[in-house]
């Protein structure tokens, strides 16, 4: 098994070694995979260090060659522009690191332009409104096209809490919480009429919901549904509320 990097900004992870396969998750710039397996031409399957695994081009990936420093931070702004980046501009969620008051994305030094910079985050729902109108992506967990999950992940990851990738795995992290009992930060969870873990969205305590479903949105949670702000229409079955910080 071999340790790569992404110098890419978002490269699709794909369910099988086929660019025609689902795109179940992304790899982001500066995060590191294991290679676990070769396929035909160019495809490798990879393993991230969530265990999330999948298959990606070998191309879109540089081997560790060198020892790592610094402290890693994930880009929090919608778009970054870096110089020395490859294409020069990085999603949320890119994996850069600071050491000695320089920054890298991999093995590459590179430079922040004005407001670029990783800053902190201390509510996961005052980060994901900076996030509306990102369009919804299937696989997508980057500032340039989420699913619900992916949303979710990132901003509980800014917030330093590392949690599962998909919704159903989610739902097992944290404390239950009553829906009367809701507050700003609690990750609400919906269900199909099978009752299997299909939606995920972020609560402000107060009646809302932002959650990516066609785009990252913002509607209403009442009477244990989803209703869409513009129209009150129903969209998602609630199932459940966790509260990943006390």
């Amino acid at each position: 098994m071999t340790d790569c990097w992404c110098p890419l900004s978002h490269v699709p992870l794909r369910a099988e070694a086929s660019d025609r396969a689902e795109c179940v998750n992304e790899v982001l710039a500066g995060e590191t995979v294991t290679v676990l397996n070769e396929g035909a031409g160019n495809w490798v399957e990879v393993r991230l260090p969530d265990g999330y695994q999948g298959w990606m081009d070998r191309r879109q990936l540089r081997a560790v060659t060198s020892m790592w420093m610094g402290t890693p931070h994930r880009t929090t702004a919608l778009s970054s522009a870096w110089d020395g980046v490859p294409g020069g501009w990085l999603p949320a969620g890119a994996c850069v690191r600071e050491h000695a008051g320089r920054w890298h994305l991999g093995e590459l030094e590179v430079v922040p332009h004005q407001g670029s910079t990783p800053q902190p985050v201390s509510s996961m729902w005052a980060w994901a409104e900076t996030m509306r109108h990102v369009p919804y992506h299937w696989g997508g967990r980057s500032g340039w096209g989420f699913d619900c999950s992916g949303l979710v992940s990132l901003a509980a990851a800014l917030r330093g809490r590392a949690v599962p990738r998909d919704a159903s795995q989610q739902f097992l992290v944290g404390l239950e919480v009553e829906p009367t009992s809701c507050q700003m930060d609690d990750v609400a969870f919906f269900c199909n009429p099978e009752g299997r873990i299909t939606h995920v969205g972020l609560c402000d305590g107060q009646g809302h919901i932002l959650h990516a479903s066609g785009e990252v949105r913002m509607d209403l949670l009442s009477e244990g549904q989803i209703l869409q702000f513009e129209d009150q229409k129903p969209t998602h079955t609630l199932a459940g509320i966790r509260r990943w910080f006390a």
